[in-house]
């Protein structure tokens, strides 16, 4: 699990350190503050990391490990590198710090060729990223096209690809991870299951009727789809305990009611995994502010981006929505409702 992230000369951010909860970490921010940058960032360099621990490297620096580093930020960002630099016209490199929790630490800096790696005692588990576009209503030979072909979706694309081709847990390990997975079918009234490489819904619940009827996943409304995904995520494997998982905009598309639900399901996942969202969206956040306030949710950080004087992105942080300074996108959403509810009083 990622502990903490450094970042120096990197697209909006002349610097930046991130702490993060092993629970669940809240990245704010209106458009344009680099949210999505900070999520990948961590996602690929976390990755990075992960590949090293499989192989079995050592402490000793490698040119091996400068050139998956780099690999993974041109897949994860679907560019090179050096246009992740923010300013070109200074002698300050592109920067990558990252640390986990069992004490592993990684620098990647961008034109060396050597990164230094210090080994931690983990062993290798697992990170996912979820992207703001579902994938189930086009996977079909998405995962092949994406290997083969040029196409305007970044590596997060791929990698979600390959972690929904694995087939569901059977038995005692599907019963497992049941009380993470039930819910979110409860939610939909389906169950997610794929044939021959296309996803459908199943219906289930009190109408027998209907139970066991499926619609095709392209026919299915676009936040059920990404429930739908998630669901499925869990029953294979690909979330399970340990994992570190980044999803961008997960509100996108979904109701009030269903991000009520949202939130509680984030909030659950976080028990045995470390979550990492990033999100525009006061409705969310304050659901996830009232079950924290309920204690229901123990783990938390937030992290808020503002832009800075210097036209770049600033970050504060704690443990606390109140932590975070006010978050321009978010206030006019408090704006709106304070307007809407003077209308009563004008007439």
């Amino acid at each position: 699990m990622l502990k903490t992230l450094e970042l120096q000369n990197f697209t909006v951010f002349k610097e930046a350190r991130l702490e993060f909860s092993p629970g669940l970490n809240v990245i704010i921010g209106e458009n344009g503050t680099g949210k999505s940058h900070l999520l990948k960032a961590a996602y690929a360099m976390l990755q990075s990391v992960l590949l090293f621990k499989k192989a079995g490297v050592t402490e000793e620096p490698s040119l091996m490990r400068s050139v998956v580093a780099t690999e993974r930020l041109f897949s994860i960002f679907s560019c090179t590198s050096d246009l992740l630099i923010r300013n070109r016209d200074t002698d300050i490199p592109l920067l990558f710090t990252t640390t986990l929790y069992d004490g592993c630490r990684f620098s990647f800096e961008q034109g060396k060729a050597n990164s230094g790696y210090q080994v931690g005692s983990e062993p290798s588990l697992s990170t996912l990223f979820i992207p703001t576009k579902e994938i189930l209503s086009i996977y079909k030979g998405f995962r092949s096209t994406l290997k083969n072909r040029e196409l305007a979706f970044d590596g997060t694309y791929l990698d979600l690809a390959e972690a929904l081709d694995l087939p569901p847990f059977k038995g005692d390990r599907l019963a497992d991870v049941r009380p993470l997975f039930e819910p979110l079918e409860k939610i939909l009234h389906a169950r997610v299951e794929q044939e021959n490489g296309e996803f459908f819904f199943a219906a289930q619940g009190e109408d027998e009727e209907k139970t066991g009827n499926r619609i095709h996943a392209q026919l299915a409304a676009e936040g059920h789809r990404k429930l739908g995904m998630l669901s499925y995520l869990i029953k294979n494997g690909s979330l399970r305990k340990g994992t570190s998982l980044f999803w961008d905009e997960p509100e996108a598309n979904l109701n009030p009611r269903l991000l009520a639900k949202l939130a509680e399901i984030l909030v659950e996942l976080s028990k045995i995994m470390q979550v990492t969202i990033a999100t525009h969206s006061l409705f969310l956040l304050r659901e996830l502010e009232i079950l924290q306030e309920k204690q229901q949710l123990r783990d938390a950080r937030y992290f808020g981006l503002h832009f800075a004087e210097d036209g770049g992105v600033e970050i504060q942080q704690g443990g606390s929505s109140n932590d975070i300074g006010d978050i321009a996108a978010l206030d006019a959403n408090v704006e709106q409702s304070t307007r809407y509810l003077q209308m009563d009083e004008d007439f």
